[in-house]
């Protein structure tokens, strides 16, 4: 097993327990215990997770928003199926927004061949490689480059005066208390004008995020659709919801 597959599975196991015994990863695995703390000193040195006594480990996303590199190790084949549902939202024509992310990045491969306008503030997108037949629009303003994303006042002027058929937003966190949470209050602001001024908005949300809030509210919950890949009593509070495996509500 090569430290790329070791290093998702050692975040997914995280995500679901406030703590893990190296041990543990050890037995579930499958490899040698200096083959495991060697993946826990590169996570530790990334700061991605933080060593405690005993050997034992934890998720540090407490504290900061995970890297882009690290959250697209994290739940990806369901992060690429509601990846493909949110894209059956879309029309030929429609000016669509992309917010940053690696969920909403998954998108792109099911928009080609669409004749669409895209704006986004996902960075990572430039890497791709380009569509004819698709219009992107990188939005100006501060880099994050963290987690690859466009941010910030000017962001926010410019995005003001950018109106929407459909909008793909992204979000840390998913509670009944917090709504749509994310970590950095510009990611939240950014997100608010850009539901605010499409004729529909869609979030992107993997199950790993449901019960947990994040530093800052984004969005109310009954205010929006939720694509998702899991069924989960959070939904039932949801203006309305898909599970990409179909079903949906409201």
């Amino acid at each position: 097993m090569i430290q790329f597959e070791r290093k998702r599975m050692i975040l997914e196991t995280l995500l679901s327990a406030d703590m893990v015994y190296i041990d543990d990863l050890v037995d579930s695995i499958g490899v040698s215990p200096s083959t495991v703390r060697r993946d826990i000193d590169a996570l530790v040195k990334s700061g991605q997770v933080i060593a405690l006594r005993g050997g034992a480990v934890r998720l540090n996303e407490r504290l900061s928003e995970l890297p882009s590199k690290a959250k697209a190790l994290i739940n990806k084949d369901a992060k690429v199926a509601i990846a493909a549902a949110a894209a059956r939202e879309v029309s030929d024509g429609d000016t669509i927004y992309l917010d940053s992310g690696t969920t909403t990045l998954q998108m792109m491969p099911f928009l080609r061949g669409r004749r669409i306008q895209v704006v986004t503030s996902n960075t990572h997108l430039l890497n791709l490689l380009p569509d004819e037949r698709m219009r992107i629009t990188v939005l100006a303003g501060e880099y994050l480059a963290s987690i690859g994303s466009i941010a910030g006042s000017l962001t926010e002027r410019l995005l003001h005066d950018i109106f929407f058929d459909k909008a793909f937003i992204g979000a840390s966190g998913c509670s009944a208390k917090a709504g749509l949470s994310t970590f950095d209050i510009r990611e939240a602001s950014k997100k608010r004008i850009v539901h605010d001024n499409s004729n529909e908005s869609f979030v992107l949300i993997d199950s790993s995020k449901f019960g947990k809030s994040t530093l800052f509210k984004a969005l109310e919950l009954q205010e929006c659709a939720l694509i998702t890949d899991r069924n989960h009593e959070l939904l039932a509070s949801a203006r309305s919801y898909v599970v990409a495996d179909g079903s949906g509500g409201r």
